[in-house]
């Protein structure tokens, strides 16, 4: 498996569907971390609005891929 666990990390800037993958040390990430760990590790983020953040463990080998989700805001 990882290393580290990755996360798939999903938002809304601008009104546009985004997501990053990040490595952590905890086995589990809350959303208020996760967008805190955005801001300091993308700086296109740093200062940006985001919203409707969103956190998923992602369980399969990094040579695998990630095949990241679509992100959906509810209207």
């Amino acid at each position: 498996m990882f290393e580290k666990p990755h996360y798939l990390i999903s938002f809304i800037l601008d009104n546009q569907p985004q997501s990053r993958t990040l490595e952590h040390d905890a086995d589990t990430l809350d959303p208020q971390w996760a967008e805190s760990l955005l801001r300091q590790r993308f700086a296109e983020l740093k200062d940006a609005k985001l919203s409707d953040v969103q956190v998923q463990k992602r369980n399969k080998p990094a040579d695998e891929g990630h095949d990241i989700p679509g992100h959906y805001q509810q209207p």
